[in-house]
């Protein structure tokens, strides 16, 4: 046979196919190249300005607050010709969360956009940060034919007790209200579950309101009692009211108050708070009591109260007074000025001014701004025992004292005594460390307040207590107890004097930089022996 005709026929045989191959590559053309050139993916990143580890309950949640504190937002765009299949977002920030899924996309189409909300779920243990420091969220996108995307972004996340007024950007802001973005969220400060909270309540319970169940009704009389009873605690404690404000920060695009926050249970046991922070402790006891507490803003300051059957009360927390302060308001005063601050806080928001605002503790709550969870701590418990302890004071009805009737003494000393004792004026006879004498209606005990300039030690005082009682015929006798409350160094003794008068003392003195101070609570040796507890709480409360 022919060798040229052979290859004639067998290329006549297999030409139809080859032209069938060649078909179907033509008609395949499209996903055979999308195969080889992966889609291009377009994103935009907007992400919070820093992480607030107490708001960590509300960064997981995306029905919290409307989804408005997501940790970033982004737009994932496909400008391609071809349709991106099986997309998946994942992040991860080391050392805080392991790479997790935000999104899967099972198509997105040539011009068609999504936006992926990211909402982290950090473990709890995030609240014992207590330092800031600049950490990497990763960014991941991978898709059956797209091309992996990588990004990255640095943030803040701070220490527990920070926190941020606002996250708008500073050229959006707009008014007062911009200025406090943030305001919900001081919720996540308000701890009526923390266990020292719940113990703290408990002695407030028992010791000043005298056994009131745990929760308050919709007496209205009933909240007020149990607000000025919160209060009382905080002035028989000796907190003091500490007015340290806000520093501004700049973060990115956003220029915020930023300010350290301290949770309810730092404020009771380190007895100090801004007005802020005593705000959030009547909120958290309130709460816990089963009432709905509310905080009202004004420029530059902000007090607790409490919305009941469709009314407003409050009370002026930072009555108890502090530094540059001056002295400190009793109970009645302090709800007085609240109320009279509460006229002129609805007055100017009838007005529409809108730097008055009011933030509603359950309405928050309810809507995602959850406090954060805290263990119990023993330590934390004993300095709450510790500090309960001047709530003891269990007047008799003879002496014309109740549990509700205390005055604050600040100067040298602080200490609280019972509001129907009665300071008296210094007199000629007076001896010259006395600053104060304060004595009961009648006369038969007294607290003295002394201060001996240049003093080193508590022994040179309480001889020159004892050497001027000699000098007005009277016979004193001491003992040094080696005991010690609050740094104060304990004496007991007895003075006698010619004309049969006799007193039974205690006398706590430390020294100072500059001297000694201290007091010296006395009563009759005749004396009802009920006067021996008012003196110990007395010398209890001394601070």
């Amino acid at each position: 046979m022919d060798t040229g005709q052979s290859k004639l026929k067998t290329s006549k045989q297999f030409l139809p196919l080859l032209l069938i191959i060649a078909g179907l590559l033509l008609s395949f053309r499209h996903p055979l190249t999308g195969l080889v050139s992966p889609v291009q993916l377009d994103m935009k990143i907007e992400h919070q300005p820093a992480i607030m580890p107490a708001l960590y309950k509300v960064y997981s949640n995306e029905n919290a607050l409307y989804g408005k504190y997501s940790l970033f937002k982004m737009l994932v765009t496909n400008n391609s010709n071809r349709s991106a299949r099986d997309v998946d977002v994942s992040f991860q920030i080391p050392n805080y969360i392991e790479w997790t899924s935000v999104m899967k996309i099972p198509s997105l189409e040539p011009g068609q956009s999504a936006v992926v909300n990211c909402y982290p779920s950090f473990a709890d243990k995030i609240v014992e940060k207590t330092t800031t420091s600049e950490e990497k969220v990763n960014i991941k996108i991978k898709g059956a034919n797209i091309s992996d995307i990588d990004q990255s972004f640095a943030i803040e996340i701070q220490g527990r007790n920070d926190f941020l007024y606002t996250c708008v950007p500073a050229n959006e802001i707009r008014t007062s209200a911009d200025v406090f973005d943030n305001a919900n969220l001081l919720t996540c400060f308000v701890t009526p579950e923390d266990p020292i909270i719940k113990y703290y309540t408990q002695k407030i319970q028992e010791k000043i309101l005298k056994g009131e169940t745990a929760a308050v009704g919709n007496k209205e009389e009933e909240g007020v009692r149990f607000m000025e009873g919160i209060y009382l605690a905080t002035l028989m404690s000796h907190m003091v009211y500490s007015g340290t404000s806000g520093v501004p920060e700049r973060l990115d695009d956003i220029t915020t108050m930023h300010q350290s926050i301290r949770l309810p249970r730092e404020v009771v046991t380190g007895k100090t708070g801004l007005c802020i922070e005593l705000s959030l402790l009547y909120a958290s006891i309130m709460a816990d009591a089963g009432m709905n507490p509310v905080i009202y803003f004004i420029p530059g300051h902000a007090y607790p109260g409490f919305k009941m059957n469709g009314h407003y009360y409050a009370i002026e927390s930072t009555g108890i007074g502090g530094e540059g302060i001056g002295g400190s308001m009793n109970t009645d005063e302090a709800y007085r000025e609240g109320m009279k601050n509460l006229q002129t806080f609805f007055q100017a928001v009838a007005a529409g001014d809108d730097r008055y605002q009011l933030l509603d503790v359950r309405d928050a709550i309810n809507k995602g701004a959850v406090a954060m969870e805290l263990k119990d701590d023993s330590f934390l418990r004993q300095k709450i025992d510790e500090i309960t302890q001047v709530f003891d004071a269990n007047y008799g009805s003879g002496s014309g004292n109740d549990a509700t009737g205390y005055n604050l003494y600040q100067d040298a000393v602080s200490f609280s005594y019972p509001n129907t004792w009665i300071p008296a004026p210094r007199s000629s006879e007076s001896m010259p460390q006395m600053k104060q004498l304060i004595a009961d209606k009648s006369n038969m005990a007294s607290v003295i307040v002394y201060q001996f300039d240049g003093y080193t030690d508590p022994e040179q005082a309480i001889v020159t207590i004892k050497q001027y009682a000699e000098s007005y015929q009277g016979t004193s006798q001491y003992t040094n107890t080696g005991q010690a409350y609050n740094g104060y160094s304990l004496f007991n003794g007895q003075t006698t004097y010619s004309n049969g008068n006799a007193f039974n003392w205690t006398a706590a003195l430390k020294a100072t930089g500059s001297g000694v101070v201290g007091i010296a609570v006395a009563a009759y040796t005749t004396a009802d022996p009920k006067y021996q507890s008012i003196l110990l709480d007395i010398l209890k409360s001394l601070r």
